[in-house]
């Protein structure tokens, strides 16, 4: 796969992004409740995070608390860094093979 070389497209409020999120202490994925705590203690953020579920690999997998039923954010003007960058963040995970996520409406060129 080549690398992404910039960003186009644009949100489509499906709130994919909100859901099924992955966080990593350095290079290991959070699989463990008490990772988690450990990672809020670290950083207060994570704190508007909660576990909803886990893939096939034992990666815990988390859903912001301000996401509503309608897939908008209660929070936006005050979201997390990790929200307002989103899908910045992925290039570095699409550059080791990743993809965005289902049904987002960005996409990456090359």
């Amino acid at each position: 796969m080549k690398r992404p070389k910039g960003l186009k497209g644009h949100c489509k409020k499906c709130g994919s992004c909100c859901r099924n999120i992955t966080f990593a202490i350095k290079k290991d994925y959070i699989k463990t409740e008490e990772d988690f705590e450990r990672l809020k203690k670290f950083d207060r953020k994570y704190n508007h995070f909660f576990i909803s579920g886990q893939d096939e690999d034992g990666v815990l997998l988390f859903t912001c608390k301000s996401l509503t039923d309608d897939n908008l954010c209660r929070d936006y003007f005050f979201r997390s860094l990790y929200c307002r960058l989103y899908p910045k963040i992925q290039m570095k995970h699409l550059k080791t093979g990743g993809e965005l996520l289902d049904g987002c409406g960005y996409s990456f060129f090359i």
